[in-house]
């Protein structure tokens, strides 16, 4: 599986011949095509514009399209906004959309056991630093995916990196382009934080 970030909470995953979008940006198109579109929020974003006409899926449920099973499930506080776990290849991925608050205990166990995590840490309107380093203790991921927070080049209202990483203990990283990931080369005994470049 190859892991991209495409700005915001935006998220591509290539999975064998398989593409997943979640969380499509707002402020640039799309343009290599997809096979499934995944929307945490109806906030206007635009799908209908990426080639291959995509599945969508922004309501809760179930789905399944080749071999990729997509849970899409609401949160207790606020239905219509939906947080995500991905099964495919043997490993379990939970995209956690514009999450800013705790989640109940209901919506953690929705999570537990996933291996990668896309956490929000920026603040200002999604996790703060400290909220997402609590939320991440709480489901134990294997690789934890930062999103929506102020990175190079990119126009947000969200606070930078770093405090996240300080918060974590994590060492500040080289960001990579695109990360690749099967079953086997999981850490084992650790967390990891992976950050990614917009691509």
């Amino acid at each position: 599986m190859q892991i991209s970030w495409l700005g915001d909470a935006g998220i591509r995953l290539h999975v064998k011949d398989t593409v997943v979008i979640i969380d499509p940006p707002t402020t640039r198109p799309i343009r290599q095509a997809a096979h499934i579109v995944a929307i945490t929020q109806k906030d206007g974003r635009e799908w209908k514009s990426i080639p291959g006409n995509p599945f969508l899926i922004d309501v809760p449920g179930e789905f399944e399209r080749a071999g990729v099973f997509v849970y899409g499930l609401g949160l207790a506080t606020e239905p219509q906004r939906l947080h995500f776990r991905i099964e495919a290849e043997d490993m379990s991925l939970g995209h956690l959309g514009n999450l800013d608050h705790r989640l109940e205990n209901g919506e953690l166990s929705s999570l537990e056991g996933v291996d990668v995590l896309f956490v929000p840490v920026g603040g200002k309107g999604v996790l703060t630093p400290d909220q997402a380093t609590e939320l991440i203790s709480q489901i134990e991921p294997r690789i934890i995916i930062p999103i929506q927070y102020q990175a190079t080049g990119l126009k947000s209202p969200y606070g930078p990196l770093e405090p996240f990483l300080k918060a974590m203990g994590a060492k500040s990283t080289e960001a990579i382009d695109k990360f690749k990931i099967d079953k086997r080369s999981l850490p084992a005994d650790e967390t990891q934080v992976v950050i990614l470049n917009v691509s």
